[in-house]
């Protein structure tokens, strides 16, 4: 079973343009757990990147990590990083053969999922609730002329959060991404860089799928029953904690190192190797 990750350099460079793009220390050692990870439990993996995130992947000789290689992507100009911060995922998987699961880079699944997924044609790591804050009703938001929801899309499906998303059928993931870009070309220009990211992400593809009959099976049915398995790891908001705290950051990075040591020591070779961990090392 293949797996994919994906590097968008466009959102970083908002807030970084005077530097090359570059990954925190524990968003590198986390990528480098995952990889490992994936790899001795589930399959080979490959790494969709644009061309400043290829530079960094290519001048740290990450490349190596991935046993299906990395490939280089342009993700479209009209896509506005600092809304659709996540549009690079969506042009990886419209780049990827499937079937395969998609894997953000802070996300580490520990366990082997083939039996779990080879009856699916679509699996998330959990489903979401439709808090209006976060999941507003989709007529809100301002589009441009002639942009239309199609007819058949029922809003009372609950998203599916796609920190992992499995699907088997190319036509499916076509549709998908054609109307999640299709969204993103009508909405009009707005400084709101949560709803309509996660309503292009997260909420059209289960509609969709509710819409065709298809099923989408979730690890959890809810985002508090991650803290009671032991399938995945989602660093996710903990990465808030990571930035600000010194002291938990430096704990972390100590326990994500030992973890590759002992479990991974290819991986970890690579780790040791790198700027950004050898304060680290063990």
């Amino acid at each position: 079973m293949n797996g994919f990750y994906s590097l968008w350099s466009a959102p970083w460079f908002l807030k970084k343009r005077n530097t090359g793009f570059v990954m925190q220390d524990y968003d590198l050692v986390t990528l480098l757990l995952s990889v490992a990870a994936f790899e001795k439990y589930n399959g080979a993996t490959k790494l969709y990147a644009d061309k400043d995130a290829m530079a960094f992947v290519k001048e740290r000789s990450l490349e190596r990590i991935f046993s299906r290689g990395v490939e280089e992507m342009e993700v479209p100009q009209w896509i506005d990083p600092a809304v659709f911060w996540a549009g690079g995922k969506l042009k990886a998987l419209q780049m990827e053969e499937l079937p395969s699961v998609m894997i953000d880079t802070d996300l580490i699944i520990w366990e082997n999922l083939r039996e779990r997924l080879k009856a699916q044609q679509i699996a998330v790591i959990h489903r979401e609730e439709l808090r209006p804050q976060i999941y507003p009703d989709p007529h809100s938001f301002a589009m441009k002329e002639g942009y239309r929801f199609p007819a058949e899309w029922d809003f009372s499906v609950c998203p599916a959060n796609t920190a992992m998303l499995y699907l088997k059928d190319g036509a499916f993931r076509d549709e998908y991404v054609r109307e999640a870009f299709r969204f993103m070309q009508y909405l009009q220009p707005t400084t709101d860089n949560l709803c309509p990211m996660v309503f292009a992400e997260q909420r059209i593809m289960p509609t969709i799928a509710q819409a065709k009959g298809i099923g989408v099976y979730a690890f959890c049915d809810r985002i508090e029953q991650l803290r009671e398995q032991h399938t995945f790891t989602h660093l996710w908001g903990h990465k808030n904690v990571l930035k600000y705290n010194y002291d938990e950051r430096r704990s972390f990075l100590q326990r994500c190192m030992r973890r590759l040591k002992a479990e991974f020591p290819q991986m970890y070779e690579v780790a040791a190797g790198l700027e950004e961990l050898e304060d680290y090392d063990i």
